[in-house]
């Protein structure tokens, strides 16, 4: 999770696991779902602090890209969710470079 904190990419890809949930219209962190190991040595945390650790590591992931992010949920209702949140100017396009055009 931490590798990517502290870098930037031109694209990078995030897939929001089961520990960040879309459920009744609103995103919802499930903290007996999160494999970090931060959780597992801070028996002392609160749901709260659970709460806020796991959407900014979320949010610092999602913003690692300055071209784009590609985004991908597991649990198929946040992926209903996010979908809806998402506005399409256009369709998406596939675009060929040779090696040497970049």
């Amino acid at each position: 999770v931490y590798t990517a904190q502290g870098f930037e990419y031109d694209w990078s890809g995030v897939i929001i696991g089961p520990d960040l949930v879309a459920r009744d219209g609103r995103l919802v962190t499930r903290r007996a779902e999160s494999k970090d190991p931060a959780f597992r040595s801070r028996k002392s945390l609160s749901d709260e602090e659970a709460d806020r650790l796991i959407r900014n590591t979320y949010k610092v992931l999602l913003t690692r890209g300055m071209r784009g992010t590609v985004l991908y949920a597991t649990d198929p209702e946040t992926r209903k969710h996010l979908r809806e949140l998402v506005r399409v100017d256009r369709d998406p396009e596939t675009r060929y470079e040779a090696a040497g055009d970049r």
